[in-house]
């Protein structure tokens, strides 16, 4: 089995699913299904008939595993930084290459291998692939809509080099609008230039930002993404925009509610307000499993938490977390066959 998963894998980095493209992940999601229904017992439970692409598959009792993937990838970026084709998924004695190898096919490839294990065993387990995680866990939004999920843990193969994570913090993303008053750049005074306006009341503001601290997830921080304003030199901006990442331990109602105090000036909307994910101890069938710290990222459970009837989430997958969103991404095949063991493994003993 293991060659055949490795040729699924090779077809799935060959394809370019970056975000936003459904088209593109809808057909890598149609090869996965593919490979999975190959085997008797693996069948297609649920997928999306609108919006973005998701499927749900499935064996047996809906009470054992169910792994959460992710079809979709970052952009490129400069193919400059490249040594080896972006998509050329190109093997060698320690690696599989290119974008979407470790952020994470290559865990989704070795989920499906234990969807057709379980199979075989007359075990019960689930793969839920959705699509556009990395703008947001749009397409896992949307699939917990219409979903009731019932199982006895919860995997995200994200990168971890195969050590169980208990959790990750959570993502408020905010946009911040400054609306001013145009005037000639040699008459300041009789214009509201927007840029100063947020440079003063939100970012002179962010040490008055109310952050958090939690024991194991850690703490709260706030990124400047973007900063947007003006049309010319000479000419007073009405207008600036300014977009904060902001990853929570507690829930994103107290950041939310910093901003839209701010100014009578400065509107603040919320493009995304994720929680925190965080599951008190190693869950039973995991016990003889390394553990590694919270996620730095955030993760489709996010979306899903509340949807899978109270069970234990871990983020536990094959890959250098290193490699993430990288220039050069690799995927190194031994970490990648642990994982297909690990999954084999954990499909029986949660169908016990």
């Amino acid at each position: 089995m293991t060659d055949e998963a490795l040729a699924l894998l090779r077809d799935l980095v060959r394809q370019d699913t970056t975000s936003g493209d459904s088209a593109a992940q809808a057909a890598a999601q149609e090869l996965a299904v593919s490979y999975a229904t190959s085997t008797a017992g693996v069948r297609v439970l649920q997928r999306s008939t609108a919006g973005r692409p998701w499927v749900l598959l499935g064996t047996g009792s809906a009470n054992g595993a169910l792994f959460v993937c992710h079809i979709d990838t970052v952009p490129v970026g400069s193919r400059d930084l490249w040594e080896r084709a972006p998509f050329s998924a190109d093997v060698d004695e320690e690696f599989l290459h290119g974008r979407g190898s470790v952020d994470m096919k290559g865990g989704l490839v070795a989920a499906l291998a234990a969807l057709r294990n379980a199979a075989e065993a007359g075990a019960g387990a689930q793969v839920l692939i959705t699509s556009d995680e990395e703008i947001g866990c749009r397409g896992a939004a949307e699939a917990s809509a219409a979903l009731e999920l019932t199982p006895r843990i919860v995997v995200v193969p994200e990168a971890t080099q195969n050590r169980v994570s208990l959790g990750h913090r959570g993502a408020t993303w905010l946009r911040l609008a400054a609306a001013g008053k145009a005037a000639h750049g040699s008459t300041p005074r009789l214009g509201r230039n927007a840029i100063q306006l947020l440079a003063d009341r939100a970012l002179g503001a962010l040490d008055s930002l109310p952050l958090s601290t939690e024991d194991y997830l850690g703490e709260e921080t706030v990124n400047v993404g973007t900063f947007e304003g003006g049309t010319a030199t000479n000419i007073v901006p009405a207008s600036a925009v300014l977009t904060l990442d902001v990853r929570t331990v507690d829930g994103g109602a107290p950041v939310i509610a910093w901003a839209s105090s701010l100014d009578p000036a400065i509107s603040a909307e919320v493009d995304l307000d994720l929680p925190a994910v965080r599951t008190p101890s190693l869950p039973a069938a995991l016990a003889d499993q390394a553990t590694a710290p919270a996620a730095t990222y955030f993760t489709d459970a996010s979306a899903l938490a509340g949807s899978v009837a109270g069970a234990p989430i871990v983020i536990w997958g094959p890959g250098d977390p290193r490699q993430m969103h990288a220039a050069n991404e690799q995927l190194e095949l031994d970490s990648w066959r642990q994982a297909l063991r690990n999954y084999r493994e954990l499909v029986l003993s949660a169908a016990r």
